[in-house]
Formats: structure tokens, C-alpha cells, sequence
């Protein structure tokens, strides 16, 4: 495990269009839902590419 906050988190905007937090590796692709797990060949897909427009960018650090 990491030390606390090593990770970084970057907002996304989900499927309703609220914000989520998402850690940076999986900002730039999501996993597919159980519908479309399976491509038309019958192959598991993996990953899905996130769209540019749905990634906010880094949350900034908020000082208090």
C-alpha cells in the first residue's frame, strides 16, 4: 500500500453527467458495464476508452 494521498484523483464526469473521483490510471479508460462486456465477435472486452470531453481534469487540493 501507498502513503496517504499518493494517490491522485481526477474528476470524470459519470453517466447522468455528475462529477466522480476516479484515480488517475483509470481516468483514461472505464470497464465496461455487463451489456457490453462482450464484443461481436464473442471476445471480452476489457477496456473502453473514456471520451475527452467527460474527463475534468485533477481535483485540486483545497487549502484550509
Amino acid at each position: 500500500m501507498g502513503k496517504t494521498g499518493s494517490v491522485e484523483w481526477v474528476q470524470i464526469r459519470g453517466r447522468k453527467g455528475q462529477m466522480r473521483l476516479v484515480p488517475r490510471g483509470d481516468s483514461v479508460a472505464g470497464k465496461p458495464g455487463p451489456a457490453q462486456r462482450y464484443d461481436a465477435k464473442g471476445f471480452v472486452r476489457r477496456i473502453l476508452a473514456r471520451s475527452k470531453k467527460n474527463v475534468l481534469g485533477v481535483k485540486s487540493k483545497s487549502k484550509k
